[in-house]
């Protein structure tokens, strides 16, 4: 029997580079298109991400001051960018004041916590008035000079001021509304999202609050449905 001739047979595998170098453009336009949305999209969250946390800050400088008989501070420190809950422990002395939880805040050219947005000229509408929080040189050694809004709540769970003096002497029951929300590109002054949480003075309860601006109704306040009123059992929109 006759054996055919062997003849090499080739065979092209692989790649050529323009075709490994298109693979790679196309990846990467589509890698930087994900990144682009994905930290767009994650910027409209901050300030719900931030008023979340500090009210749960809040919330549980509340509840740690009603079941263990003695007063818890909050403070806001836009020195610092950081909200703060301490166990003062006794009112005798600021020196035993005990750090429980620190939180960072985001940027403030991404998230501010201060005054209120100029385009928004009201409060949501709480049962009894709820000022601005105040931000002003604290006298707590652990913040000392540095700008602070000072949220305390006592034994009985209601909210004071930071009083006159490191232990809180002449400390008065008062109301916060800590505005939270995010710059306009265009208008720093103005927000795209804005936020709010409001502490009743006389009985420590939290509650936070949507701003739409969407909306034609003459209070663009809402009540925030995804979190239930802090320390009331609900939500009780007025």
């Amino acid at each position: 029997m006759k054996k055919e001739p062997f003849t090499e047979k080739r065979f092209d595998a692989g790649f050529s580079i323009a075709e490994l170098l298109v693979v790679l453009a196309i990846i990467g336009v589509m890698s930087a298109v994900v990144i682009f949305y994905a930290t767009s999209h994650k910027k409209l969250y901050q300030p719900d991400d931030q008023a979340l946390q500090i009210a749960d800050i809040l919330q549980e400088g509340r509840q740690r001051a009603l079941t263990q008989r003695r007063p818890m501070r909050v403070e806001i420190n836009l020195t610092n960018n950081t909200a703060k809950l301490y166990d003062e422990v006794t009112t005798a002395t600021a020196d035993d004041d005990v750090l429980l939880k620190a939180l960072t805040l985001f940027s403030s050219a991404n998230v501010k916590v201060d005054t209120r947005p100029a385009e928004i000229g009201y409060n949501p509408a709480e049962s009894m008035p709820v000022p601005n929080a105040v931000f002003k040189t604290s006298v707590y050694p652990r913040s000392i000079s540095q700008n602070v809004c000072t949220i305390r709540f006592l034994a009985n769970g209601s909210a004071v001021d930071a009083g006159t003096n490191a232990t809180g002497t002449g400390a008065v029951p008062t109301g916060v509304t800590l505005h939270i929300w995010q710059p306009n590109k265009t208008t720093p002054t103005k927000s795209d999202i804005a936020r709010s949480i409001t502490v009743l003075g006389a009985t420590g309860v939290i509650r936070m609050w949507e701003f739409d601006h969407t909306s034609n109704a003459s209070n663009k306040w809402k009540d925030s449905r995804r979190t239930s009123s802090y320390g009331a059992g609900g939500n009780t929109a007025p």
